[in-house]
């Protein structure tokens, strides 16, 4: 089966960044098969908007890329307060604004929607009993600044999704999540 030969990764921040990239790292990416769409620096900006706003055109480049090379197109954002439903809505509406065909069947390509934001993962993940409502962004699962601390905690969620042993209590976001991975998984495997 064909591997990726490019990963599109459209993100809010430098802690979605480091987490998207570390998890590809530990299927054998390197940074030079990632492309980062980029995101508004230093909080210039809301994240969640710049992410809506550019889908459709990373989208479309993605389908641009995979006419003639695999490729694989990874979107996180975070759901905030509303259900992650809530956001892939978003996602699709912005599309057919911009007048792109949404996300289709048997594309590689994933929406990563952690609710209420990544930190709720992070800290899950570190064996914190969570909940999507409260907001781990600040305190210990902060991690702005020294977002590679994560590393750890990422290679741990890389091993149960593969193995697909999420905790229990797992966020149903970070579970979703997992299936979107896994949906794609022989495309992302370079080992």
């Amino acid at each position: 089966m064909s591997r990726a030969s490019q990963v599109i990764i459209l993100c809010e921040d430098k802690l979605h960044e480091v987490f998207v990239r570390r998890f590809l790292k530990e299927y054998g990416y390197s940074a030079c098969d990632l492309h980062m769409a980029g995101y508004p620096a230093g909080g210039a900006g809301s994240g969640e908007s710049f992410v809506r706003r550019s889908y459709p055109g990373e989208l479309k480049a993605y389908r641009a890329r995979s006419a003639k090379a695999t490729t694989f197109l990874i979107v996180v954002i975070d759901a905030d307060t509303s259900p992650v439903a809530h956001r892939e809505d978003q996602l699709r509406r912005a599309c057919e604004k911009a007048d792109v065909p949404p996300r289709q069947d048997g594309e590689r390509v994933v929406h990563a929607i952690p609710k209420r934001a990544i930190n709720t993962w992070l800290a899950c993940l570190d064996g914190k009993s969570v909940d999507e409502e409260t907001d781990y962004s600040k305190g210990p699962y902060s991690f702005r600044g020294h977002e590679s601390d994560t590393r750890e905690i990422i290679k741990r969620l890389h091993a149960m999704c593969l193995k697909g042993e999420l905790p229990g209590d797992a966020p149903a976001s970070l579970r979703h999540a997992c299936e979107e991975f896994t949906r794609v998984k022989d495309h992302i495997s370079r080992r």
